[in-house]
């Protein structure tokens, strides 16, 4: 009997250690990744198209520099003979996943750096982010040329979730009020949404700001966003399947452990 209770304790100890060695290891890889955030329009077709590319170089969890923004309307040499570019690469696409290799393949040529990672959110899903913490405050300036014509700009304003989700969507620019630029056409506007939602995401990034219930409240939906597939991950490592598949209350604790090692 006893030596059946000390097997079972060994066996208990092994798959506790095995499962914290497994997340440990797994939030240290995500932790010093090359990401690439697609933010999509989801009303424009199914799945919907990107309107915003910008890629993310974190080391020991900290962001190493702003993001890198990507034109949408830019393609590689062989998918432009076929008609894809990245804005409708997923619409394109024969499955989600093809489209996101797309999508990958695009992004890699313009900026030559190898992408870890790609985090797929619509429009609603930012919404839902950002209003599970509090309005980012935007101050960012920044010079943009459209149709041959340049832009000094200083984009000034608390985001809310409602309007990142407009701003995704080309129906509102925060902070921006220059009537001349916001006449031209939406799909010129590409880098304007870029520098906004760049610098909504980077801020959202820095756990630091935030006391601990409002990490735990970002936590928590992002959580419940990705397990319920709202939000994708493209290229899922061990600590992200667990966190898809295990009981919620699980993955949530997984995710708040993750991100007091961050803070």
């Amino acid at each position: 009997m006893r030596k059946k209770l000390i097997t079972g304790l060994c066996i208990v100890l092994i798959f506790v250690f095995s499962f914290i060695y497994v997340t440990a290891s797994g939030i240290s890889q995500l932790s010093n990744e090359k990401v690439l955030f697609l933010f999509l329009d989801e009303t424009k077709g199914d799945p919907g198209t990107i309107e915003i590319a910008n890629l993310a170089i974190f080391e020991d969890a900290r962001l190493q520099q702003d993001l890198i923004k990507i034109n949408p309307l830019l393609s590689t040499q062989q998918l432009k003979r076929e008609g894809i570019f990245l804005s409708d690469c997923l619409i394109k696409a024969k499955s989600l996943e093809e489209g996101l290799h797309h999508a990958q393949t695009i992004a890699e040529q313009q900026t030559k750096i190898p992408v870890d990672r790609i985090v797929l959110i619509n429009a609603s899903v930012l919404k839902t982010i950002v209003d599970a913490v509090h309005p980012i405050p935007v101050d960012k300036k920044f010079t943009i040329t459209v149709l041959g014509e340049s832009f000094n700009l200083h984009a000034k304003a608390p985001v809310t979730g409602g309007a990142a989700e407009r701003c995704v969507r080309g129906e509102e620019y925060p902070g921006i009020d220059d009537e001349a630029l916001l006449e031209i056409t939406e799909d010129y506007l590409w880098e304007v949404k870029s520098e906004i939602i760049g610098d909504v995401t980077q801020k959202l990034l820095d756990l630091s700001q935030y006391n601990t219930e409002e990490r735990n409240s970002l936590a928590y939906t992002l959580v419940e966003q990705y397990r319920n597939d709202h939000m994708y991950v493209y290229k899922r490592n061990a600590v992200l399947i667990l966190v898809y598949y295990l009981p919620e209350p699980i993955s949530k604790q997984i995710v708040s452990f993750a991100v007091r090692r961050i803070v």
